[in-house]
């Protein structure tokens, strides 16, 4: 059986990850309805949703990466996106 793709991640949403004010934010899946791209704090998210970790796109990318350095991981992160989609 084939899954439809995630919703894509965009520069936005990363962005958005980096400037979370929460002290563990997580860029995640939100499968409740339609399928969509969320930032949330860590505990509050099913680890099975969960896309990426700020620590981890700073350990990629650093923490105040320039536009093509985001634009470098959107393939990345939307392969592991449509694989949480797949499995959820």
């Amino acid at each position: 059986m084939e899954f439809a793709p995630a919703p894509a991640i965009t520069a936005f949403h990363v962005r958005t990850l980096l400037d979370s004010p929460a002290d563990d934010p997580v860029l995640y899946v939100d499968t409740k309805e339609a399928p969509r791209i969320e930032v949330w704090t860590s505990g509050d998210i099913r680890r099975a949703t969960i896309v990426t970790t700020r620590r981890q796109v700073t350990g990629w990318i650093g923490e105040e990466p320039d536009d093509d350095a985001i634009h470098e991981i959107l393939p990345r992160l939307q392969d592991i996106a449509d694989t949480v989609v797949g499995g959820s």
